[in-house]
Parts: structure tokens; sequence; C-alpha cells
């Protein structure tokens, strides 16, 4: 479905199948030159419904910005844009995007998570059943790198970039003061919490993400407009929930850990998690692995903040109460 949220601005809801977050709000931006704000998975169903959005608003090229590194982000980027088309990126993601249309990135991510607790593959590699390697972009691209207050100018607004690391180490927000707008990715989301995850260049994710919502929580906004999901109707209160949100599983990840040295694996196989499964052996693989993402992220989070000790056993990171 196509959606019109304000003056030159639409929505274009991707399906994502197969994937718990269902589907991705693509949006774009009209004017004498147009602007596509992310695409969805690098698979024929994102393809085919971004494909309907450009033939009923009558347009066959378009700009791109791309908030993160994610595969449901920036998947079918080769798709859409052409030579003369600029695609905006952070440096940051914007080199692990083009990393990550490589193996090598996906074999050094599989041995860092196995590093931080999660369980070697009996198939192989465990990010064989990632999502974003499967549907990842093919190619590389050229992208235009933009920096904290660069300004994009498209149909009718002044876009200023607002770097939010944490849901990635390089994750990029659109802020249009005027209008009070702000193009959020998955920084901020309505009806789910961000995962929070450990990668790469990042080993305190946790602490640059709640970093980063204090910093867009002096912006004036009205209008966020999230990358899953439902607009949030308040992005201050909501922020409130998300700080709230990570207060609480921080307790529960430290009462979890406990005096005794577990792995994060073992951590998160104990948190709760909103999920239709009896138990964690039901858990689908891609879910344990981001579910022992975050439960990562929170003990990295207390380790540098001095509440939890970590200690390599045999190339394993190990935690436990300070």
């Amino acid at each position: 479905m196509l959606t019109k949220i304000t003056d030159n601005i639409y929505k274009k809801v991707v399906p994502l199948p197969n994937n718990p977050l269902r589907e991705l709000n693509a949006y774009i931006i009209m004017g004498e030159k147009n602007l596509l704000i992310d695409t969805g998975f690098n698979r024929p169903e994102c393809e085919e419904a971004l494909r309907s959005a450009f033939d009923e608003l009558g347009i066959d090229k378009t700009d791109l910005f791309i908030t993160h590194l994610h595969s449901d982000h920036c998947g079918l980027i080769t798709k859409f844009a052409r030579e003369t088309d600029t695609i905006y990126s952070g440096e940051t993601d914007g080199e692990l995007i083009n990393f990550e249309a490589g193996n090598l990135y996906w074999r050094m991510l599989d041995d860092l998570f196995v590093k931080y607790g999660f369980p070697k593959a009996d198939f192989g590699r465990n990010t064989d059943i990632h999502p974003g390697r499967k549907y990842c972009h093919d190619g590389r691209v050229n992208f235009t790198y933009v920096n904290e207050g660069d300004v994009l100018s498209y149909g009718g607004y002044n876009l200023e970039v607002v770097a939010t690391p944490g849901h990635t180490p390089g994750h990029m927000c659109l802020y249009d003061a005027e209008h009070k707008i702000m193009f959020c990715g998955d920084h901020i989301l309505g009806t789910i919490t961000p995962n929070i995850c450990i990668e790469l260049s990042c080993d305190n994710p946790l602490k640059e993400y709640l970093d980063s919502l204090a910093k867009v929580d002096k912006l004036d906004v009205e209008l966020l407009l999230s990358a899953h999901g439902t607009p949030v109707r308040d992005m201050h209160e909501r922020i409130k929930e998300l700080f709230n949100h990570h207060k609480d599983r921080l307790a529960e990840a430290l009462y979890i850990l406990g005096n005794e040295w577990k792995t994060s694996y073992t951590v998160a196989r104990d948190m709760t998690w909103e999920i239709d499964c009896k138990n964690w052996d039901e858990f689908p693989a891609p879910q344990k692995w981001f579910a022992t993402g975050e439960a990562i992220s929170h003990l990295q989070y207390m380790y540098y903040s001095g509440k939890v000790l970590r200690e390599e056993k045999n190339g394993v990171y190990y935690y436990k109460k300070a």
C-alpha cells in the first residue's frame, strides 16, 4: 500500500516474507529530485512492491538514503540506483555494507559471536541462516558519505543528518527542524524495541544506543517516521519507555548472571522474550542469534560500567557479577 504521509512524502509498506519484522516502511520524497529512504531485502517480493510504488507515483529514478547496514534496509540498492543517482550513507555503515557483500564479513561476524559465547553450528557457519546474509545486496555500492550536520534538500524539506549509532555502528537519521519531522530508521520503533547487538566495529553498542536516544530526545519532533510498524505518536514518551526497557533488561541479565561464570548464550537462554515458543529449544536459529546478540550488548554495557567481570576461557568470554 502506498500512503501519502504529508506534502511530497509517501510511505510504501514493503513485505519481508517469513521474517518476524513482517514489513519495512520505505519512504519516498517527491520533488525536482526524488529521494528513497531504505529499500527492503534483495528478494523479488520486496522489489516488486517497491517498483509498484514507483509506477504509481510515475517516477523511474531516485536518489537513495540508507539509514543503516541491515539488509532489510539496503538489500535493493543496486536494483534501484542508477549511475546518475546519488546513494547517501554514513561512512561507517557504508563501508560495512560493502564489506558484507562478501563472505569475509560473515565469517568474521560468526567468529565474533562464537567468541562471545554463541555455540559453533553443527551445519556449518551460523551466519548461513542469517536473513541479512541470504538477502544481501549484490555488488559494490558507490556511496556518497554524509556526516553529522550535513543537509539534504528534497521536496521542500531540508533534512539534517543526525548520527545515531547503537542499533548499528553508523546508524543515521534525517531531521527537518522546520517541519518537525524525523526519518529515524530503526533507531526508535513504536511496536517493538530495536535489536541492540554486537558488531565488528563496536563492542559496547548499548551505551552508544542510549547516548543516541538522549541526543534525539533534545530535538523538537512531532512526526517520527520509523522503518517498521506504525508512526510513533510521542517520540519523547517512547524514548522514556525504551530507557526503562533497557534498565529492566540490565537488571534481569544481572540477576540471571549471579555469581557464576556464564556465557552470553546461557544468559540469553534464561531471559524473557516475546516470541511464540514454549522454550529456548523451540526458538528458530536466527532468533537465538539475535537474542544472544542482545544479551551480549547488555553484558558488555555492565562490563564497561564495572558491574560485571569478564574472563576469556578457551577463546570464549564468560561473565559474572563483580
